[in-house]
């Protein structure tokens, strides 16, 4: 089975981004870890968008990353202490 985290709409709580957390964190709720959610979040939603240069990090890849100050596999409420992102191997928001 593939589980993608994700959508297009602004239902919820109607700010950009702010559905995918509160997806991650029902996601949760209803029985996966935070490292199946993160998965969910990266590789699965690449996979099921057909995005082959999406998903992970590796050689070839976009460097699209969240640096974070606390560990999301142990809390998945971790992924709203962002303290940096990097698009395209660039630094587009800089918390530090």
């Amino acid at each position: 089975m593939h589980i993608a985290l994700g959508s297009d709409t602004f239902s919820g709580l109607g700010r950009y981004g702010a559905n995918t957390l509160e997806e991650a964190g029902l996601m949760v709720a209803a029985g996966l870890t935070p490292a199946q959610v993160l998965a969910a979040g990266t590789s699965g939603a690449a996979r099921q968008c057909v995005r082959p240069d999406l998903g992970t990090v590796a050689p070839g890849k976009r460097a699209d990353l969240l640096v974070l100050d606390t560990d999301p596999t142990a809390d998945i409420g971790s992924l709203r202490d962002l303290r940096m992102v990097i698009q395209n191997g660039g630094i587009t928001v800089d918390k530090r």
